[in-house]
């Protein structure tokens, strides 16, 4: 049985690897918007270093020491080319792909096959990935060679190494639990659009959590979007001790299961709802 899902997986990374443009496109797509945002934010660290100085409240005396949020300038970029990278692995394809499968009845299909949907999606997702995860660490170790950035040592890697892989699984079956919406709605191309917005704002991916409002940053840690793009940035980049990483891998792992536990009962409601109409 496993061998199929294996076959899944191959299909997934044999589809991520057949159009070039794809591939190009993750390469491209961060580096033009890490210029855009290289000189967005050079632009405000100097005026708010500046504003600092003539106010007397600057704690430092360069540039360079100088924080926002707790990120230094230099930091503050390989926050957010990491949020850009983990943006290319997104797998909204996923969602897409399921809702057709459902709207056009081919689901049905797979009633009669000796292999589970949804694994077989998670196979196929995740196989699907492998190119962009490739291009992910080349791109990282380039960046951290440009900035000379020290990389996470010891245990700290590890926990950074299996938090790539989280921040996977939890992606697909994100999409994988809004494509199963298609059951009970006609398009969802709405929901999974305010879905991303949401994620776009509150996992940290355009700005740190730390420059959102205590009282904010004290609710998402209740919330999955906290374990993030902002928790794995912090990661790579020294913000988080040994105990506060092995916590957070603890709580993100537990919001997966959950949301493994969502997705299996969402599916299994639903090819209920799609045998209950003779399909």
């Amino acid at each position: 049985m496993a061998n199929k899902y294996i076959e899944y997986f191959k299909l997934g990374f044999k589809t991520s690897i057949e159009y070039k443009s794809y591939i190009i496109g993750a390469l491209v797509t961060p580096a033009f918007m890490g210029v855009f945002f290289y000189y967005i934010w050079s632009y405000i660290y100097q005026v708010k270093f500046e504003s600092a100085i003539a106010d007397g409240t600057a704690l430092v005396t360069t540039l360079a020491e100088f924080t926002i949020g707790g990120f230094t300038f230099q930091e503050m970029m390989v926050y957010l080319i990491i949020g850009l990278l983990l943006n290319t692995a997104r797998s909204s394809e996923i969602a897409d792909k399921i809702s057709q499968t459902i709207k056009s009845g081919d689901i049905s299909i797979f009633l009669c096959r000796p292999v589970n949907f949804v694994k077989s999606l998670l196979a196929d997702g995740i196989g699907a990935k492998v190119v962009n995860l490739f291009v992910f660490t080349i791109l990282l170790v380039t960046m951290t060679y440009l900035f000379d950035l020290p990389t996470p040592e010891g245990p700290i890697w590890i926990i950074f190494i299996i938090y790539l892989f989280l921040m996977l699984l939890f992606d697909i079956v994100l999409y994988v639990i809004i494509g199963g919406l298609a059951f009970w709605f006609v398009e969802i191309w709405g929901i999974k659009a305010s879905i991303e917005q949401i994620l776009w704002i509150l996992s940290g991916r355009v700005l740190p959590l730390t420059l959102f409002p205590v009282w904010m940053q004290s609710f998402l840690a209740f919330t999955p979007f906290l374990y993030l793009e902002f928790t794995f940035a912090s990661l790579y980049l020294g913000k988080l001790t040994v105990t506060e990483a092995f916590r957070a891998m603890g709580i993100f792992t537990m919001w997966i299961v959950l949301l493994i536990l969502l997705m299996k009962f969402l599916y299994k409601r639903g090819f209920n709802k799609l045998e209950s109409f003779g399909g």
